[in-house]
């Protein structure tokens, strides 16, 4: 049997609920840009951690991508004033906390550096990972094995030395394309 030799932690919807924070950003953005006022369809694609390149464009039914492109910038821009409807997973924080002092460990999400940034300063979680692996470090956004791929070549670790949280089916696909096991987070504690 392999030792467990590190830990990699999806942010969004695993460490910190941010799905509120996301939809809100998203839906005055969407608003501004193409004068549409989303609802449950948004918060159902966000959730299942669908990329917004492709769910704005499927959503608005007509968005360019210069609009999309518009929507994105102007998502990251009020994304930060919406933080305070996110929530800490505060029992996995915990364990990240006592973990991270024996084994290593990495953020392996797929949200933007600055976006990921923000929620990890207004959380307090800065400083907990030995790694980090972010949205703009890679070009095929999960389900695809790139971020975790990426998590093991920084480590040296081997994926079955590896253990990962994930709270979405395409987190979790990810995770296992790149030979890691992962824990499903459906609820926080």
């Amino acid at each position: 049997m392999v030792r467990i030799r590190g830990f990699f932690f999806d942010l969004d919807g695993t460490l910190v609920d941010t799905h509120e924070s996301n939809y809100m950003a998203y839906r005055k953005a969407i608003d501004s840009v193409m004068g549409i006022e989303l609802g449950d369809e948004l918060k159902i694609a966000i959730k299942a951690g669908e990329n917004s390149n492709s769910f704005i464009p499927r959503l608005t039914k007509n968005a360019s991508s210069s609009q999309v492109e518009l929507i994105n910038q102007m998502k990251k821009e009020i994304y930060p004033l919406c933080l305070d409807a996110s929530k800490s997973n505060d029992f996995l924080i915990e364990f990240l906390r006592h973990m991270g002092e024996s084994y290593t460990t990495v953020l392996v999400t797929t949200a933007k550096r600055n976006n990921a940034l923000s929620v990890l300063a207004k959380h307090n979680l800065d400083d907990l990972f030995d790694y980090t692996v972010f949205g703009d470090e890679i070009t095929d956004m999960k389900p695809s094995p790139a971020a975790y791929n990426l998590a093991l070549a920084k480590t040296g670790l081997n994926p079955e030395e590896v253990l990962a949280f994930e709270d979405s089916e395409n987190g979790i696909t990810s995770a296992e394309l790149a030979g890691i096991r992962a824990v499903h987070i459906r609820d926080f504690l």
